[in-house]
C-alpha cells in the first residue's frame, strides 16, 4: 500500500469563520490513486492504440495524399492552360470577326463595282449607238428557265461559304468582261470609221464650181462635173480628210497632177491639179496629213483644188460630209 497513515485536512475560511475539517483514511486515499493509475493506464492504451490506428492509416493512404496533391498541381495547370486556351481562342475569335467583317466588305465592293460596271456599259452602249445582245458565260452553271440571279449583300452573320457566292459573281464579272471586250472592239472599229471617213475638209477657200453639172462660160458646154472646185493661193497645202492608203499619186489626164486615197470603207478621194505631190503610191496617210500642194496644172484655168468624194467608185457630193469650206 502506498498511503499507510490516515490524513486530516482543515479548511479555514476568511471573514473569521469556523473551519472545517476533511479527514481521509490510508484506505480512501489508496483506492482514489488505484482509480487514478487506472484512469490514466487506460487513457495511454487508449491514446496508443489511437496513434497506432492513425499511423496506419496515413501510411495506407499516403499514397493517395500524394496522388491528390500531384492531381492539385496538374488541375492547376490545366486551369492556367485553359485560361491561356481561352484568351487564344477569344484572339482568334476577333481574328475570325474581322476576317468576316473584311471579307463581306470586299464581296459587298465587288459586287457593288459589278452592278456599277453594268450600269457603265449600258451608258457607253447607248451613247455608242451599239446594239450588240447579252453575253452568257456557257462554262458556269446556270439556273433554269426564266431563272435570274440577284447578287445581294453578303450576310455576315451567316457562316462564311465563299464558294457560291463568289459562283454568283464570277459569271456576272466574266459576262461584263466579255460584253466590254465586244464594246470596245465596236468602239475601235466605229473609231477606224471615223478616222477613215473622209469628213475633214482638205483646205478651205472659195469654191469656184459645185458638184453635179455645170456650164463653161466660153463655149456654153455643159458636162457632169464629179467634185468641187475650191479656189486658194498656190502652195497651199492640201490636207487628208481621213486615214487611208495612197493609191494613186502622179500626173493623170485632166486631173493634171493627182493623189487619190483609198481610205478602206468604200470610200476614196481624189485631189487634182496639185502643183507638187508629197506621198507616194503605198504610203499610209493620217487624218489632216499633208499630201500636196495647190496649184494649176492639167485642165485649168488657175490655181485650185479639185476634190472628190467617191462611194464605191461612184462620185457623191462632198458637201455631204464636209459641211462648209469657205
Amino acid at each position: 500500500m502506498i498511503f499507510k497513515k490516515s490524513y486530516s485536512f482543515l479548511i479555514v475560511p476568511h471573514h473569521g469563520q469556523h473551519g472545517k475539517s476533511a479527514h481521509l483514511s490510508s484506505r480512501a486515499l489508496n483506492a482514489a490513486f488505484v482509480a487514478l493509475a487506472a484512469g490514466l493506464l487506460v487513457s495511454g492504451i487508449l491514446a496508443a492504440r489511437h496513434y497506432r490506428y492513425h499511423f496506419k492509416l496515413v501510411t495506407a493512404y499516403e499514397p493517395t495524399f500524394r496522388e491528390n496533391e500531384r492531381l492539385t498541381v496538374e488541375r492547376r495547370g490545366y486551369d492556367r492552360t485553359v485560361d491561356s486556351l481561352g484568351r487564344v481562342i477569344g484572339a482568334l475569335n476577333a481574328q475570325v470577326t474581322r476576317e468576316r467583317s473584311i471579307y463581306a466588305t470586299s464581296m459587298n465592293g465587288m459586287a457593288f463595282q459589278v452592278e456599277n460596271v453594268k450600269k457603265a456599259l449600258t451608258k457607253v452602249k447607248i451613247q455608242a449607238g451599239f446594239k450588240g445582245t447579252n453575253v452568257v458565260d456557257e462554262s458556269e452553271p446556270a439556273g433554269g428557265p426564266g431563272e435570274s440571279v440577284t447578287l445581294g449583300k453578303f450576310d455576315l452573320s451567316r457562316p462564311i461559304e465563299p464558294g457560291p457566292y463568289e459562283a454568283r459573281l464570277r459569271p456576272e464579272i466574266r459576262a461584263n468582261l466579255a460584253e466590254l471586250d465586244q464594246v470596245d472592239r465596236f468602239l475601235s472599229t466605229k473609231e477606224s470609221l471615223v478616222a477613215a471617213t473622209p469628213e475633214l475638209a482638205p483646205l478651205f477657200g472659195r469654191m469656184t464650181s459645185n458638184f453635179g453639172i455645170r456650164r463653161w462660160r466660153r463655149s456654153g458646154h455643159s458636162e457632169n462635173h464629179q467634185g468641187l472646185d475650191i479656189a486658194v493661193p498656190r502652195g497651199t497645202p492640201v490636207h487628208a480628210p481621213g486615214e487611208g492608203v495612197v493609191t494613186h499619186a502622179a500626173r493623170m489626164g485632166d486631173y493634171g497632177n493627182m493623189v487619190e486615197l483609198d481610205h478602206g470603207t468604200g470610200y476614196t478621194t481624189r485631189f487634182g491639179h496639185l502643183s507638187q505631190i508629197d506621198v507616194e503610191v503605198g504610203d499610209r496617210v493620217l487624218k489632216g496629213q499633208i499630201i500636196g500642194l495647190v496649184g494649176s496644172t492639167g485642165r485649168s484655168t488657175g490655181p485650185h483644188l479639185h476634190y472628190e468624194v467617191r462611194m464605191n467608185g461612184t462620185p457623191v457630193n462632198p458637201i455631204d460630209y464636209l459641211g462648209s469650206i469657205e
